[in-house]
């Protein structure tokens, strides 16, 4: 009768522990993935020093502009400061793009034909919110010229920023509103935030105005002027909090 060999059975779990691993990794970067994606919306262009983009500059323009008289010469200081804050966005817009995590095709992006252009092109878009803002309801007779500054100050604060942001790509804007969880992706970019605050705070500026208080910084437009700067810088720093607790 012929011997049997005995066989030894042997189990490796080596493949196991390295499927295993590879699995939760892979379900780990999943998990990343997907968070990144509803945390900062694929369609936005990224940021990479949140910190540095937040407007604190905004707090000094309108320090500026009540310290050279701005209750007393509504329209006068509101047109100075204008031409003031337009070197000092120029520069901003530049740590905006600066601090792009991609950008596309930079080799062929022209950055100071960009960043005079979101310059200009927020100066043209003055005029359709200036527009809005009088069907809005702003005075128009004797403060015509009031709201136009304001529009120009306003369009300076929020087009300009997003110019940049996009590279002039209104495409590219556009799939923002298709974002499942919209303003959680507004709130988790800087510059966005930014941008809803200013308008947010713009029209939260119109409260104080009926007010029967008799104040000079009760004209027309001072609090919304002052609700957008603030609002700006609200914005930018909000959107670091809810980074932090997301």
């Amino acid at each position: 009768m012929a011997s049997r060999k005995s066989i030894k059975k042997t189990v490796s779990f080596q493949q196991d522990v390295s499927n295993t691993s590879n699995g939760s990794h892979s379900e780990q970067d999943s998990k990343q993935s997907v968070k990144q994606n509803t945390s900062h919306g694929g369609s936005v262009p990224q940021i990479k020093n949140h910190f540095i983009v937040i407007p604190f500059h905004n707090i000094l323009i309108l320090f500026g502009m009540f310290y050279m008289g701005l209750t007393d010469d509504v329209e006068g200081i509101m047109f100075k400061s204008f031409t003031t804050a337009i070197p000092i966005q120029i520069i901003y817009n530049y740590i905006i793009y600066t601090n792009l995590v991609s950008k596309k095709s930079s080799k062929n992006v022209n950055v100071p034909l960009l960043i005079i252009s979101s310059i200009l092109v927020s100066v043209i878009l003055a005029v359709p919110l200036f527009i809005a803002i009088v069907l809005m309801g702003a005075p128009v007779y004797k403060y015509s010229l009031k709201t136009l500054y304001l529009s120009l100050h306003l369009s300076l604060l929020i087009f300009s920023p997003l110019l940049v942001l996009y590279n002039l790509d209104l495409n590219q804007f556009k799939k923002l509103f298709d974002e499942e969880n919209l303003y959680r992706t507004i709130f988790h970019h800087p510059v966005l935030s930014s941008v809803l605050l200013t308008l947010a705070g713009c029209w939260l500026g119109v409260i104080p105005i009926p007010l029967d208080w008799d104040r000079p910084w009760q004209q027309w437009p001072i609090t919304l002027l002052v609700g957008g700067y603030l609002g700006s810088v609200v914005g930018g720093g909000l959107s670091l909090v809810v980074n932090f607790i997301s």
